[in-house]
């Protein structure tokens, strides 16, 4: 019990001494780009597309050495306008160039992992920078915006419709159960004889000699 407890204690320790250590060096490994994608006017443009350009072909691309990591790093603006992408760079790739693709257009970024201080820092890391289109992308894109717009507000009321009906009660989805299972079926108040409604009365006359026997309202 004793060793057991030790080794616990040793793993502990163990932990605690790697865990910032592991922190501290994923920072400087990542590198975070987030914003929002404008309109020529300046309104944010949901549903679009912000990608990594990597092309060996294209001397404009992205610096191939930062394509290894983060040649398929995209994201979509939603319903915010606002897009995060989160890339791979290494304390080494200070001054390269990122070529982002927000439909068809294309925006420079080059890696500041400096600063102004020229110390690099954690909080160098993370850049805001907002894309604003030079063109309109177009009818066809607002329609399917707009169509998008009215999926998600529909399916979110209907959500919170069947949330407030809330699921039919135990008790309710039991009679419901018996009476779908046992058709047009009645019990006879006087044996245990299973009765269709319509030969209900006939039985009473004949088996109890009870005559103008009307079914229940609870039974019909």
């Amino acid at each position: 019990m004793r060793s057991n407890i030790l080794v616990l204690v040793l793993a502990a320790i163990l932990l605690s001494g790697v865990m910032p250590a592991q922190a501290e060096h994923e920072w400087e490994h990542r590198y975070v780009i987030e914003g929002k994608v404008l309109s020529p006017d300046g309104e944010v443009m949901r549903w679009m597309n912000v990608k990594i350009v990597c092309d060996e072909n294209d001397e404009d691309a992205t610096d191939p050495s930062l394509c290894e990591h983060n040649i398929d790093r995209e994201d979509s603006t939603g319903f915010t306008g606002g897009y995060k992408l989160v890339l791979h760079i290494h304390s080494t790739d200070h001054g390269k160039k990122i070529l982002i693709d927000v439909g068809g257009e294309k925006f420079e970024h080059f890696l500041d992992l400096q600063g102004e201080d020229g110390q690099a820092s954690e909080e160098d890391r993370y850049v805001i920078d907002d894309l604003q289109l030079e063109s309109d992308p177009g009818f066809w894109h607002t329609l399917t915006a707009s169509l998008l717009l009215v999926a998600l507000i529909v399916g979110s009321i209907a959500g919170l419709v069947v949330k407030m009906r809330g699921p039919k009660s135990s008790t309710e989805s039991r009679a419901t159960k018996s009476r779908s299972s046992s058709g047009d079926f009645i019990d006879c108040p006087h044996c245990s004889a299973r009765l269709r409604s319509r030969n209900a009365a006939a039985h009473m006359l004949k088996v109890h000699r009870v005559k103008d026997y009307e079914i229940p309202d609870e039974d019909a």
